[in-house]
Formats: structure tokens, C-alpha cells, sequence
């Protein structure tokens, strides 16, 4: 854990339907200095949750009886929670065969982390997330966080005159 943040003044809103899961997530953040964490069980639970509390990170299941996290992320996303549209999320999900990740992905996730997860994937996550944003991408096929993540210089045809 090399790079020091303060959570103390950020809102999280923990999503998940196992109650030992949530409490791990939410002990975690508490222990990195965290002081306001929401816990929602459910699809349901979390909305209301985004409607009536300030938010600033999401972290969710994919997994989120009724319905499922991917389509929680696609209402943050298209605005129909009452949360920031650009709300960084955190998917936190055993379910991380590559199609899950594609699919969190191309939904607008920030971060994913597969569980078992351990304390210093969590923590660079949420350094990630806090102190380092990523550029927002917003077009007529997807909204959320820029996707790219390498710097990589052009590789093709000079076509300038």
C-alpha cells in the first residue's frame, strides 16, 4: 500500500446480496480510513439508496436478485438512479470468466476485482478510483469511463499533407 489517500470524505454505497462479502468490502474501507459507507442488499435496496444518500463510489455484485448488477450500472449510467452519471463504480464479482469482465466493461464499470480478492488489489483499486479518474466517454453507444488504459503512440499511415 504505497500511495496514501483519504477516504474520510468520500460516500460509498456497497451492493451486494452476501452479507459476509458486503461486510468484508465495508470493513475494508472502514480500516482505509472511510467513514460513510452504505450497505444495500439488493437491486431494489440500492436504488433507493442512490436516490436518498450522497454517493461518490459504487461498488456492486454482478450478481443482485431481482435483477442483475449490469443492469444497476446501465440505469447509474444512463441517469435514471438520481446518482452522478460519472459516480465511479467497482464490480466486485466471483462471476470474472473474460465475457463477465467484457460485459461490466462495455456497461461502464471503472474497476473490476474477481473474489476472492485480496487488501492490496482492493486498496489500489480505490487509489485508482479516488486519486487517479478516469476521463469520461460519452458517445451514442456508451457512456462511462475511458476504456483505453495504455498510452500507446500511433502505429499507422502518416496520411498528412
Amino acid at each position: 500500500m504505497t500511495e496514501k489517500v483519504d477516504f474520510s470524505n468520500v460516500h460509498f454505497l456497497i451492493v451486494d446480496s452476501n452479507q459476509l462479502s458486503a461486510d468484508l468490502a465495508r470493513d475494508l474501507l472502514l480500516t482505509m480510513g472511510a467513514t460513510t459507507v452504505f450497505v444495500a442488499h439488493g437491486y431494489d435496496e440500492a436504488v433507493a439508496a442512490l436516490k436518498s444518500n450522497i454517493v461518490d463510489v459504487l461498488l456492486t455484485e454482478l450478481h443482485l436478485p431481482p435483477k442483475s448488477g449490469l443492469e444497476l450500472i446501465r440505469e447509474v449510467r444512463t441517469g435514471k438512479t438520481g446518482a452522478p452519471r460519472q459516480i465511479p463504480i467497482l464490480v466486485m464479482s466471483a462471476l470474472s470468466a473474460k465475457d463477465h469482465v467484457f460485459d461490466a466493461r462495455d456497461a461502464g464499470v471503472t474497476e473490476f476485482i474477481a473474489k476472492p480478492y485480496g487488501v492490496e488489489g482492493f486498496y489500489r483499486r480505490m487509489v485508482g478510483i479516488i486519486a487517479h479518474p478516469r476521463a469520461f466517454v460519452d458517445s451514442d453507444k456508451y457512456f462511462g469511463p475511458d476504456r483505453r488504459r495504455r498510452q500507446l503512440p500511433y502505429d499507422g499511415p502518416d496520411r498528412r499533407q
